[in-house]
């Protein structure tokens, strides 16, 4: 009887062991229960990795935290789970030094008429599966510095996209004592629509009065993708309607872009190209190249952009007549000059 009892005894106990080793083993490969709160030496938060990449899973990294040389910082992200249907994806998070207008210019980076930006303490965009946000100015070289992150599987959440990156530029800011930055940006400004839409006439891209009739050909249905304008930080991407290929009709028409946020103007101003010069119709203004160009306005200076696509490549060989970038970009610029009250002095 007493041989019996300790059986049973032995059996419960190996039980209770096996059934807490299992919850182990279970919050260690699917949850991070066990994980610390911060990755790659506090470079990113574990939370928040978590909160981008999608499903219930366990997050792990590799990274040392932040490098002396600051582009050679990078972290490797990975949620995994062995639960079916659990969550998985990569995200690569690192420093990278770039021009200042990078984001219509690097073609690396989506079409900046899909991003979703937010300005103000923060400045930065995320796509859907990238994103970056601009380092403070004082931690700066001799050109602009950004953090951004690259995800393996789509993001549906653009604030906890944001608020990632803002946490890690936050976290490599404090490190070399270059700044401060809050936890979270702004709520990111999506783009008006997923797909290109009808553009209304004499309004396109949002700008009063703008509008390319007359520059395309004339059957052309003239389509739009973008944020609302006016903003701080604000892209548009035009498209024709036409018989493009497949290529050219993904790549649209022409892309423009304006910054008003000043982190943005003063990575611009970076750039070793930038002069004093004129642009469309004489008027005062740092030049970058010929179709980039700050005017000053009213309310401070604006940065104006203006970047081809291939569809534009294309019409110009069908239609020999289509005006130069430049007469589409002083159609542009003419637009800003009313919407901001740019540009009143002239050369």
């Amino acid at each position: 009887m007493g041989t019996a009892r300790s059986s049973w005894k032995v059996r419960a106990v190996v039980a209770v062991l096996v059934l807490l080793v299992a919850g182990l083993l279970h919050a260690y490969r699917n949850t991070n229960v066990l994980t610390a709160d911060r990755l790659c030496g506090g470079l990113v938060s574990a939370a928040n990795a978590d909160a981008v990449l999608p499903g219930s899973g366990r997050v792990s990294a590799e990274g040392d935290g932040v490098a002396d040389d600051l582009p050679d910082t990078e972290c490797e992200v990975e949620k995994s789970s062995v639960v079916v249907g659990g969550g998985k994806g990569t995200l690569s998070v690192r420093v990278a030094e770039e021009r200042g207008d990078f984001p219509v210019l690097d073609g690396r980076w989506p079409d900046p008429a899909r991003a979703s930006f937010f300005t103000g303490p923060v400045t930065g965009g995320v796509y859907e599966h990238d994103g970056w946000v601009l380092l403070p100015e004082k931690c700066w070289t001799d050109q602009p510095v950004i953090v951004e992150a690259h995800s393996s599987e789509p993001v549906s959440d653009t604030t906890a996209f944001g608020a990632l990156l803002t946490d890690a530029a936050g976290a490599i800011a404090a490190e070399r004592a270059c700044g401060t930055l809050p936890k979270e940006p702004r709520t990111p400004r999506p783009p008006r629509s997923q797909a290109a839409r009808p553009a209304s006439e004499g309004r396109l891209c949002g700008l009063d009065g703008f509008s390319v009739h007359g520059q395309v050909p004339a059957d052309s249905e003239v389509l739009e993708a973008g944020q609302v304008a006016p903003a701080d930080l604000w892209s548009c991407t035009v498209f024709l309607g036409s018989d493009s290929n497949r290529l050219a009709s993904a790549n649209g028409f022409m892309t423009y872009m304006l910054a008003r946020d000043p982190l943005l103007l003063a990575a611009v101003e970076k750039d070793p190209g930038t002069h004093e010069g004129t642009g469309p119709g004489g008027k005062e203004a740092d030049v970058v190249e010929p179709q980039r160009i700050m005017l000053p306005c009213a309310q401070g200076a604006a940065y104006l952009a203006l970047e081809p696509g291939l569809q534009y490549t294309e019409t110009r060989q069908r239609h020999p007549g289509t005006p130069s970038l430049d007469a589409f970009f002083e159609s542009s610029v003419r637009s800003a000059i009313r919407t901001f009250d740019c540009g009143a002095a002239t050369r």
